[in-house]
């Protein structure tokens, strides 16, 4: 599975229960950006980044750094990145 595969299967688990989440993704190399432009309903600009370690899908926090969001329950590092203002 390709890291854009990987980042939309991720994304849609997640978000699943929502509507309200508008994002494109723009692959960089060996990194994937997600840009939202919408999160819950409210307008914003928001950039997120993925990428691939060791098999292992990573996204990463500019305040925890990167963090395997596909292991446990690592997905709280990118609710708590993308909801925080």
């Amino acid at each position: 599975m390709t890291l854009q595969e990987q980042v939309k299967d991720f994304l849609d688990k997640q978000l699943v229960d929502f509507t309200n989440f508008r994002y494109e993704i723009e692959v960089d190399g060996e990194d994937l950006y997600v840009n939202f432009s919408e999160i819950l309903g409210e307008q914003v600009e928001k950039e997120c980044a993925f990428k691939i370690i060791k098999d292992t899908l990573y996204f990463h926090s500019t305040t925890y750094g990167w963090k395997a969001v596909t292991k446990g329950s690592a997905n709280k590092f990118f609710w708590i990145d993308i909801i925080s203002q």
